[in-house]
């Protein structure tokens, strides 16, 4: 049986009357006239004979005015319209998901301030939809979760350039949208980002506990969970717990056996083979064993000649611990010819990791054994301008949000 609903819709379309010049001739609202053109609203039998004059229906739709409803039925069926509204297209939260996957793969290939900037921009734009109106539940979540990611993402690229404080607050919206969205996965990425965060800031148990909380979370053969265990592998050797580092480790490479080829593709919660190198470098600068750190950097070029991809911050974390590999055995040609090509990376990519490990060269090449040695000290001095343009000074002046 044709409902009132149809029978208008119908009439509209042989007409090719719109909706909204409809509502102004009767007149009425076009949001009530929807409704009861999806049959989700009860004309009164006064607007159903003036649409019958307006559209020549001959009485048609009057006859359709079905019997009149309880209240308690009109409350449900206007419930289930409320419900039914949304002030974004499925297509555009699935657009929003895109483009932060784009985002998280320019992370370790584009300049960190750019990538910091366009962000904070995608932030602005989701934050203005999850404020401006209601979605429905689903599509709530979705932005939730998207939220999450984003938020941890500016917590990532705000700790590179050493804004600690600003990488915290988005760390706790993140964590908060996280927890809204009830997504595992989501929370497994803000803790990845909050666990660096933390190690950056030297609060090493509190890195290793949220990197430990993230990879229980991450479900397997889930996004961050290799690079989970080994951040909570740095974490724990920077404590000097060399043995639970290596065990944390061990839980990376189990991990790997779970992943996809989609998580071999390196960007900011990918832990390719040669990333996963630069974080066993660290565990054997914390066991203070300069040829395991050498093994480290083998398996990074070895996995790059298989086809691992190149990225500028594991190409330069590797070629740095080669060169303290060499400092530490008393080599500071060898450490000079490993940083030869390092002092090139422009200044938009120097992020603190990489300033960090190369003070920690600058240090160790101050010890009393390379007094006197000019190697040493031409290298020292390199090292000395190349951290003077660090991407942490440029970033103080850069905006902090939208």
């Amino acid at each position: 049986m044709t409902t009132f609903g149809q029978k208008l819709r119908q009439l509209m379309d042989e007409r090719r009357l719109s909706q909204r010049k409809l509502a102004a001739l009767v007149p009425c609202n076009d949001g009530y006239l929807s409704r009861v053109a999806r049959d989700l609203r009860t004309p009164a039998r006064e607007i159903a004979e003036r649409l019958d004059e307006l559209l020549d229906a001959d009485g048609a739709l009057t006859e359709l005015v079905p019997e009149k409803r309880t209240p308690a039925a009109d409350d449900v069926l206007e419930l289930a319209a409320w419900l039914e509204e949304t002030n974004v297209g499925d297509g555009a939260v699935d657009y929003l998901g895109t483009a932060i996957r784009r985002l998280a793969h320019d992370y370790p290939r584009q300049p960190p301030l750019a990538v910091l900037q366009e962000a904070q921009t995608l932030q602005s734009r989701v934050a203005e939809i999850l404020r401006s109106g209601r979605q429905r539940l689903a599509q709530t979540r979705d932005l939730l979760s998207i939220s999450a990611e984003l938020f941890a993402l500016i917590n990532l690229l705000a700790g590179d350039v050493g804004r600690y404080r600003l990488a915290d607050a988005y760390g706790y919206g993140a964590w908060t949208c996280a927890q809204e969205a009830d997504s595992d996965t989501a929370r497994a990425l803000v803790l990845c980002a909050q666990s660096k965060t933390a190690r950056w800031e030297g609060r090493y148990a509190d890195a290793a506990e949220l990197a430990g909380r993230g990879f229980h979370l991450a479900p397997a053969g889930g996004r961050g969970r290799v690079l989970l265990a080994v951040s909570e592998a740095a974490a724990l050797q920077a404590r000097g717990d060399i043995a639970a580092a290596n065990e944390a480790m061990r839980r990376a490479e189990d991990a790997r056996d779970t992943c996809s080829a989609a998580d071999e593709r390196a960007d900011a919660w990918s832990c390719t083979r040669a990333r996963q190198a630069t974080y066993a470098l660290q565990v054997g600068l914390g066991a203070r064993d300069p040829a395991d750190m050498l093994r480290s950097v083998a398996h990074a070029d070895d996995a790059w000649a298989d086809g691992d991809q190149w990225v500028y911050g594991t190409w330069a974390q590797v070629r740095i611990g080669a060169a303290l590999a060499h400092v530490m055995t008393g080599e500071p040609d060898g450490a000079a010819e490993e940083l030869k090509e390092v002092f090139d990376l422009g200044a938009d990519y120097r992020v603190v990791t990489i300033i960090g490990r190369m003070g920690e060269i600058e240090r160790r090449l101050g010890h009393s054994r390379y007094k006197g040695d000019p190697c040493a000290a031409e290298l020292r001095e390199k090292i000395r301008a190349f951290r003077a343009g660090s991407l942490e000074h440029k970033a103080l002046t850069a905006v902090e949000a939208p």
